[in-house]
């Protein structure tokens, strides 16, 4: 007892010193108390992982499929339908320094410019300007709203609501001390509190009250790259209809995909007792023991993973954030700045999932997850597997629409930035036939060709050579092969 009041205060101090810091920033009162119970969850030991021994398998009756869902009997619904983007990613990973979803994807469109004409398709269709949101960072706010789509993209609704609004910042922490950096620059000192901060945004921003008196029930919140993640009128009407809180869309596993996010029940939940089976959780990479990754990754064991398109009953997410009960898990995501270990303290929002007890897991087909993480992401997409509907704006493959797995794309680091990914690939392979492409060094793909089944191509280029052309070869069908390229420099005649 003695111990815990001496360490009362140095928390209370650590809190001030928070509170004082954000106010200066001009946070709202809402990020403000939820900062400050993060401080205090990692004051107390919490470490962003879960206890293996609390994760249990989902049972058949906790999920239901998208083609089980009826047709739906009325356009109608959409006026209950407000449509949420996530665009606060730079997508820095691929060398990026504007918001991902301005970067072309199709034809020389965008993600956004194709976003836009999918929500303006459906707005004819079903005759109702249903309100569409961006969360947009401080990072890609400037960008996103100067593109001439985004301008007009609420320019008809009703109510006079804005097209975005913007994520919040919190502090970065010292990860001995938990206090806010000092002595380096005013970016360092913060950082994004990761895309569960979409409710707080809302609530703080003053939309959620704004979209509740406007008669908006449901919000259909999705990632900004995945121009899979349509507003479904099947999901919507069945929502409806249902009175339910929350809907968490997953879609079955492959190879490609042991790092996703798995939705799992909780053995012992948040405020249940120990061995009740009780809520339903979801558990990310980052929030994992390391010797529990195996068993994470099986593909048998978890079928399905998250994608991150959620189906929210606004009125139970202001109930749940007035009352100070939507306590998501933390994610701790730990970095290096100036040689100092620093802490962020981070959620993912579809772990809010374990808040709403009346709500329910879809699985749906491939054809709704569409993201790109990286350039291999990039390369499948630009590819010849992909069509963009020029009535509707839909963003899709066949071969998924048959049920079938996407080739597997594998690029080495001379890749991974998206300059040098242009560079190298001046043509996309066509993949109609591919299974799998893997890329080992630098080869500049400078002219059409087309992959059949599994090949390799090998490239002894280091870091500072010229890449190998693939001209050389003589060839534009490759099939089942491993295909190793000599050391003829490729030659840029443009």
């Amino acid at each position: 007892m003695e111990k815990n009041m001496n360490l009362k205060p140095e928390l209370q101090e650590i809190q001030e010193k928070h509170l004082i810091h954000l106010q200066r920033d001009g946070a709202s009162s809402e990020l403000i108390t939820e900062f400050l119970r993060r401080i205090e969850r990692v004051y107390s030991g919490a470490t962003g992982k879960i206890k293996w021994e609390t994760v249990s398998d989902l049972k058949k009756e906790d999920y239901i499929f998208l083609e089980d869902l009826p047709s739906p009997s009325k356009a109608s619904s959409f006026s209950n339908l407000v449509v949420i983007k996530l665009n606060g990613g730079l997508g820095t990973s691929m060398g990026l320094n504007k918001a991902k979803s301005l970067l072309p994807i199709y034809q020389g469109q965008s993600f956004m410019q194709i976003f836009c004409r999918q929500i303006e398709y459906l707005r004819q269709r079903t005759q109702i300007c249903f309100p569409t949101l961006l969360m947009n960072s401080f990072a890609t706010r400037k960008d996103t709203l100067n593109e001439s789509c985004v301008k007009k993209l609420n320019q008809n609704t009703v109510g006079n609501i804005p097209v975005d609004f913007l994520q919040n910042r919190i502090p970065r922490i010292y990860k001995d001390s938990l206090l806010p950096l000092d002595s380096v620059s005013e970016k360092d000192k913060w950082c994004p509190p990761g895309h569960g901060d979409v409710f707080w945004a809302l609530q703080s921003s003053g939309l959620l009250n704004q979209l509740i008196q406007n008669g908006i029930r449901v919000a259909f919140i999705s990632n900004g790259d995945n121009l899979g993640a349509l507003p479904e009128p099947r999901i919507l009407e069945y929502f409806l209809k249902e009175g339910l809180e929350w809907i968490s869309e997953i879609t079955p596993k492959t190879i490609t995909d042991i790092k996703g996010g798995i939705l799992y029940r909780r053995i012992g939940s948040r405020k249940s007792p120990p061995s009740q089976i009780d809520s339903i959780d979801l558990l990310e990479t980052a929030q994992l023991p390391k010797e529990h990754v195996l068993e994470f990754q099986d593909i048998k064991r978890f079928p399905y993973f998250n994608v991150n398109n959620l189906w929210v009953n606004l009125q139970a997410l202001k109930q749940r954030l007035e009352s100070q009960a939507l306590n998501l898990p933390l994610i701790i995501n730990q970095k290096q700045i100036t040689g100092k270990e620093i802490l962020q303290l981070e959620t993912a929002m579809g772990a809010a999932i374990g808040c709403f007890p009346n709500s329910r897991i879809l699985v749906v087909p491939r054809s709704r997850f569409l993201p790109v993480k990286s350039c291999s992401d990039l390369l499948l997409r630009r590819s010849d597997l992909f069509e963009l509907n020029p009535e509707t704006a839909e963003f899709s493959s066949q071969l998924l629409k048959q049920g079938k797995q996407e080739p597997t794309i594998i690029l080495d680091q001379f890749y991974q930035r998206l300059p040098d990914f242009e560079h190298l690939f001046p043509y996309i392979p066509s993949l109609q036939e591919a299974s799998r492409l893997e890329v080992k060094g630098k080869v500049c793909f400078d002219l059409p060709i087309k992959i059949h089944g599994e090949v390799y191509f090998e490239s002894e280029s280091s870091t500072h050579e010229p890449p190998v052309s693939l001209k050389q070869t003589g060839r534009t069908i490759f099939k089942d092969e491993i295909v190793k390229i000599q050391k003829q420099p490729y030659q840029n005649n443009d």
